[in-house]
């Protein structure tokens, strides 16, 4: 109990602290006055109801992130809606739930010359999913649009496997402005574009809106970077050493002796290279696995490649669904019984004969 008042203490006092060196943050409905606004005109590249994006552009403006659930762009100490980003627990909220406006910016500013591209969301920038459906699109459109003035890419937590997609995209190391390190920025200029498809609700939800434009043009720019190495046709997925713990198989033991009498194998994709997993998924004819990033990849599947996602009855989200709709992907979905009591490993999967007879005649189909 003293250590949560201590705690608690201190963070106020730190609040107060810099809220005194930078100022309170407010919220203003009408920033037309510091925020120049463009649409995408290209008819391609359109949201899932088939609006334009906007192109946003302020000034000597600021960009503070806890690295959680709250990005917040800042002129002149108004928090900008539509460039800033708050998620609470997994719903994305107006601009007054931003965590600023409580808080402050509790943290030293680092400035940067030039142009910044604003590439953070929150937490969910590093994870592979987000990462291929959400900032390789803002990229592509970015570069499209105005490549030779960014100077800086701000990122959430960049990885070794993040570092080496920017690098096939034309992104040195050098440009890249990791978050964790510097939560709290200033730069001449700092562009911001709306999400490609997250723009209300809850994310699981809102993915089936995926646009057609963005697997496509993921395809386009990974397909031709293959690399070819000795594989199965028939993969299983394994999420038994990922980090996140959604969505695992608590008997795989169970699991692994049909893989093995049926010659399927087993991949860990975050084992490989970005060019080795795109070669994988390209050439499979079928894919095997729980519901989790690694899925992302069937974007590089041939049509007609075979998907069977196994995933507890009581989870919403539908990536797989929609990209094998678009892409003409074979998706079959194998639903096992909810289990979320255990926090600390949410939406568990528990396998028996009968989900292993659902497989099987789905691969003989």
């Amino acid at each position: 109990m003293i250590k949560k008042k201590i705690k608690s203490y201190y963070k106020n006092l730190r609040s107060k602290v810099f809220e005194h060196i930078h100022g309170k943050i407010r919220v203003k409905k009408n920033f037309s006055s510091v925020v120049d606004v463009s649409q995408i005109n290209d008819p391609k590249i359109r949201n899932f109801e088939n609006k334009k994006y906007k192109f946003y552009v302020v000034k000597k403006a600021r960009i503070f992130t806890d690295n959680n659930e709250n990005v917040a762009v800042i002129k002149n100490n108004i928090l900008l809606p539509k460039l800033s980003f708050q998620q609470v627990n997994g719903k994305l909220k107006s601009v007054r739930y931003n965590s600023v406006l409580k808080k402050g910016t509790t943290s030293f500013i680092k400035k940067f010359p030039g142009t910044v591209l604003n590439l953070s969301q929150g937490g969910s920038g590093n994870n592979y999913f987000h990462f291929i459906f959400d900032i390789i699109p803002k990229i592509y459109i970015s570069h499209k649009k105005i490549k030779r003035r960014i100077n800086f890419y701000y990122v959430s937590r960049p990885q070794k496997w993040q570092i080496k997609i920017f690098t096939i995209l034309g992104i040195p190391k050098k440009k890249l402005i990791d978050s964790s390190k510097y939560k709290h920025i200033f730069a001449d200029q700092i562009i911001c574009i709306d999400h490609p498809w997250y723009n209300k609700g809850y994310f699981q939800n809102e993915v089936k809106k995926i646009p057609r434009w963005v697997i496509l043009i993921n395809r386009k720019i990974f397909l031709n970077k293959s690399k070819r190495f000795s594989n199965s046709k028939k993969i299983f997925l394994d999420r038994s050493t990922s980090k996140f713990n959604h969505c695992k198989i608590f008997n795989q033991k169970y699991l692994n002796i049909w893989l093995k009498k049926n010659n399927f194998t087993i991949y860990a994709p975050e084992k490989f290279s970005q060019e080795k997993q795109i070669y994988l998924f390209k050439n499979a004819s079928i894919i095997l696995g729980a519901h989790g990033a690694a899925l992302t990849n069937i974007i590089f599947c041939k049509p007609g490649t075979k998907i069977i996602e196994i995933i507890p009855s009581d989870h919403p989200n539908k990536k797989c669904q929609r990209i094998s709709k678009i892409l003409k992907l074979k998706y079959f979905r194998i639903k096992t019984k909810p289990d979320n009591n255990d926090k600390n490993f949410p939406f568990k999967i528990h396998l028996n004969k009968r989900h292993l007879k659902m497989i099987n005649d789905t691969v003989s189909l």
